[in-house]
């Protein structure tokens, strides 16, 4: 019984949930992965304050951001689905990862309205 659970869940049905509702998260934030991304680069490009050692600065929160979110497995894998899928598994990468924007932004709003005071 569990091992057809574990199949019904990581078989096809899993990657139409994953992907609709990363198509609902887009258009209920607007498209949010297209709207901001020019703000993107020019938060990545402000200076907010002094380097003074004891604060990151922009770009150094997104690249300890994304070492954390893709990890070492991850680079590994694509390679991995090239020789395997060929060339159209880059477009689907693509696609998933649109998709994931939003699912990302939806994730971290929720965190951050709904985190609790220390």
């Amino acid at each position: 019984m569990l091992s057809l659970l574990t199949d019904l869940l990581w078989s096809k049905v899993l990657i139409a949930v994953l992907i609709g509702l990363g198509i609902w998260f887009t258009v209920a934030t607007r498209f949010v992965q297209f709207r901001y991304f020019g703000n993107m680069f020019s938060i990545l490009t402000a200076k907010h304050h002094e380097a003074d050692g004891k604060h990151l600065s922009s770009f150094q929160a997104l690249i300890l951001s994304v070492a954390g979110r893709v990890g070492g497995g991850n680079i590994a894998g694509v390679a991995v689905a090239i020789t395997i899928g060929g060339p159209g598994a880059i477009f689907w990468m693509w696609i998933v990862g649109l998709m994931g924007m939003a699912t990302s932004f939806v994730e971290c709003l929720l965190a951050q309205t709904y985190k609790s005071g220390r």
